[in-house]
């Protein structure tokens, strides 16, 4: 059992891993054919999550691997949070600032980025750990570990757009990782989906912008 657990655990880095390569190559090869500004790096960084995001689901569908995505009874609470979350979205006073650039900045931040780590780390990486560890207070813990080194990935970014202190914003990143990483592991420990746990990061990126 602790080899099949040890074995799963490499499975996800090397996934994740993977996954990060993705963005950027997807990003770099956008590069070659518009200049890499801070506001063109935010949009090839969306665009290399939205093309990401929809081979993962591929992905997990041919592997037929679960994204516990919905919850088993979509009640009432379900439809006011989102309600409440699509709300906070528009009423975003960067949405009334009369730039483009900023609105399309926040669906990177409050919609695209949110759906593409819930799916892989509250949704896939949770049910493959939870396959084998019997206590799921052990898959709360792996994965919120991994999310906040996740965030490690996104250093190209970071470095392109800060001229000095990469290593403290890196730190930094880490430890907002890990935070958001504790808040939504327990929001999915409780509710058990991944739906729920990107209407709160999307709320949490929309005031933490």
């Amino acid at each position: 059992m602790k080899d099949a657990k040890e074995h799963t655990i490499r499975k996800i880095i090397v996934l994740l891993v993977f996954l990060q390569l993705l963005l950027l190559g997807i990003k770099l090869c956008l590069f070659v054919f518009f200049e890499r500004t801070n506001y063109f790096d935010s949009i090839a960084s969306m665009f290399a999550m939205m093309i990401s995001t929809v081979l993962f689901v591929i992905f997990t569908n041919k592997r037929n691997v679960s994204l516990s995505i919905f919850p088993d009874k979509f009640g009432i609470s379900y439809i006011l949070v989102t309600i409440v979350v699509a709300v906070l979205f528009i009423a975003t006073p960067s949405n009334f600032a009369g730039r483009f650039q900023t609105t399309i900045l926040l669906i990177h931040s409050s919609i695209v980025t949110p759906i593409f780590e819930e799916l892989i780390f509250r949704g896939y990486v949770w049910n493959k750990l939870n396959a084998v560890f019997s206590k799921e207070w052990k898959t709360y813990i792996i994965s919120t570990v991994l999310f906040a080194l996740w965030h490690i990935g996104y250093i190209s970014s970071i470095a392109f757009r800060i001229q000095n202190g990469l290593a403290n914003a890196m730190v930094w990143k880490v430890i907002t990782g890990l935070c958001f990483g504790i808040i939504l592991g327990a929001v999915r420990l409780k509710t058990k989906n991944s739906y729920s746990t990107i209407l709160l990061h999307a709320a949490l990126n929309i005031f933490g912008r």
